[in-house]
Parts: C-alpha cells; sequence; structure tokens
C-alpha cells in the first residue's frame, strides 16, 4: 500500500467502459447494489437473522460502511474508482467494525463464487441477492470487477466475474426440481390477508400466482408495477399441465425490458405524494385551480330554499316507501 492509495479500488473492465470512464447508469447500478450488500453483511454480523428484512437500520451500520468517491482514474483502458471511509469517529486498533463489514462482504464473495457449501461469515440470501444485482453490469457490457482492498501491508484482490455471477443466481435458485422461469409485469401482492403472495402477468398468456417467504417480502415490495424475472418451484395442474402456482426462489427487476407489457399497467393518475403529506387548504385549492370567491352574494337565495318546495315531502315519501301498510307504493 502506497501512502496515496485509497483504502478501496474497484477496478471496471468491458466493452461498456473506457479508460477512466463508465456509464452513470452502471456506476449508479452498482454503488447502490453495493451500498445494500455491505449494510445486509453488516446486519447478519451484528447478528440479525434474516439482512432483507424491512425495519429500522441500525444507524452504526450504516455510518461504518459510509465511504466517499475521491478518485476516478483508468487502467488499460478500465475505469477505476477509488473509496476512502468516512470515519465518524475514530476507532481503536482492531476494532473498526466498518473494515471488518468490508473484509467479510469481499471476502464471502470470494467464497460463493467458487464453492456450494455453507454460508460465508456475514452472508445469507440477502446479502447474495445484492450482489447478484450488482452483478447484472455482466450483461451490460462489463466483463469483470475487482476490488482491491488497502487496508493491510499487502493488498486483498477479491475477483467478481461474469461465471461467479453465474454460481451466485445458482445459490440463490436452490435445488433444481421442476425449476421454471417466468418473466411479467407484478402488478398485484397479498402480504398479510392470505399469505405471502403476488401475481405476475406475461407479455402473452395467463397471469402467474407466485408464492414467497417473509424474508422475500422487501424484495417483492420494492418491484411491484415493475417488469421482472421469476424463479422458483413450479405446481402443475396435473390436467391441463399449466402452471398452477411457482414458488420464488429468486426475483429480479429487468430493466431492459420497462416498455414491454406496459398496457398492463394501472391507468389514471395516481394519488399524489401531498395527499400524505396533509396540505393545508390553501395549498389543496391552489392544486385544485378554485380561486376566492369574488362576490359573496352569488350564494344569495340558494339555502335553504323556498320554505314550502317539497324538500321535507320527498324526504317523508322516501322513509316510508317499503314500509308494509304505509300506503306508499
Amino acid at each position: 500500500m502506497t501512502e496515496h492509495d485509497p483504502i478501496l479500488k474497484i477496478r471496471f473492465d468491458g466493452e461498456a467502459v473506457g479508460p477512466g470512464k463508465i456509464p452513470v447508469a452502471h456506476l449508479l447500478r452498482f454503488l447502490v447494489s453495493f451500498n445494500k450488500a455491505l449494510q445486509r453483511t453488516g446486519r447478519v454480523l451484528a447478528g440479525e437473522s434474516d439482512s432483507a428484512r424491512r425495519g429500522p437500520q441500525l444507524r452504526s451500520i450504516k455510518d461504518e460502511v459510509a465511504f466517499d468517491l475521491v478518485l476516478l482514474t483508468h487502467g488499460s483502458p478500465a475505469a477505476v474508482l477509488g473509496f476512502e471511509k468516512r470515519q465518524t469517529q475514530p476507532s481503536l486498533p482492531g476494532m473498526d467494525f466498518g473494515l471488518e463489514i468490508l473484509e467479510k462482504a469481499l471476502g464471502g464473495l470470494t467464497v460463493t463464487q467458487e464453492t456450494n457449501g455453507a454460508m460465508p461469515a456475514g452472508y445469507d440470501a440477502g446479502v447474495l441477492m445484492a450482489w447478484r444485482d450488482a452483478g447484472v453490469l455482466f450483461r451490460q457490457g462489463v466483463s469483470s470487477i475487482q476490488f482491491t482492498l488497502n487496508h493491510r501491508d499487502s493488498p486483498v484482490t477479491t475477483l467478481f466475474t461474469p461465471d461467479g455471477f453465474a454460481r451466485i443466481q445458482e445459490r440463490i435458485k436452490g435445488p433444481l426440481i421442476n425449476i421454471r422461469t417466468i418473466e411479467g409485469r407484478l402488478l398485484m401482492a397479498d402480504f398479510k390477508e392470505h399469505g405471502t403472495r403476488c401475481r405476475v402477468h406475461p407479455a402473452v398468456g395467463e397471469p402467474v400466482l407466485c408464492l414467497f417467504d417473509e424474508e422475500q417480502k422487501d424484495e417483492v415490495l420494492e418491484d411491484i408495477l415493475q417488469y421482472v424475472r421469476i424463479v422458483g418451484e413450479a405446481k402443475e395442474d396435473p390436467v391441463t399441465g399449466k402452471i398452477a402456482s411457482i414458488k420464488i426462489h429468486d426475483i429480479e427487476r429487468l430493466e431492459d425490458h420497462e416498455g414491454e407489457a406496459t398496457d398492463l399497467l394501472p391507468q389514471g393518475t395516481p394519488i399524489s405524494r401531498d395527499f400524505w403529506e396533509s396540505p393545508t387548504l390553501a395549498e389543496l385549492a391552489l392544486s385544485q385551480n378554485v380561486n376566492p370567491m369574488a362576490d359573496v352574494r352569488a350564494l344569495f337565495g340558494t339555502w335553504p330554499g323556498e320554505v314550502d318546495d317539497g324538500f321535507e315531502a320527498a324526504v317523508d315519501e322516501l322513509r316510508h316507501r317499503n314500509v308494509v301498510g304505509s300506503g306508499v307504493s
């Protein structure tokens, strides 16, 4: 490690990148997934049983894995990013939880790409899904992602490859028992009343009922209305041979298919965020183009109306219309 090396370097190779250049969409997708992998690793190391469960995030973990981008340079012809840890407070020697998270996340990435054995320390299905999301770049012109951790005298290198990405996907899917793959719009989900289930509408064909576990709730929720690929164990109707349901092993959003099956999306104007933010009466009036009344006399004579306008008789008739023996038909 040289004096000026950042603590973490990430190198991207492939036809989609150039010397010191990487598409913004690629970078954003990777950084979101990478940050998710680190935070989920931290949750596992902190003793949580399900790293993907939505809920209060331990602020200490978020702070420990906070990094700043300090370098964008080139290899030949790769794009190389450098990161420094955003240290909120000095850590004691040998007690830097953020570095431990980073070590376990990258060390586990090597293990999960090479073997199908037990999960390494700091890993569960949620961590694998985060790395799977980061690995989508391998379908978008990136051929390898190399991590170099410069926290010791000798740098530690981890290589993420398309073959390793495929092995991670296989680990997520689990044993191949009548595994089927479907693609379509995820339009409906039930998280409570009738169990955890959702419905996927292919571009062609009938919708398919999909069942998922508690730990998959957040992944499903994030993909509502999106075009997704579902991989899971299928149950088929013995008479028709059609898929009756699929037990989800993996769900993945297909960003390259956003233009497909858009006719299935709900129509109409969605409720704006203002609905949930309690706008003032003045703000509501402005949003609905309601102006102040110029002349209050416009209301004169509209209420209560004439003294004998037949209103009370009409109400009385409605109340007695279906009463037996009322004489009103």
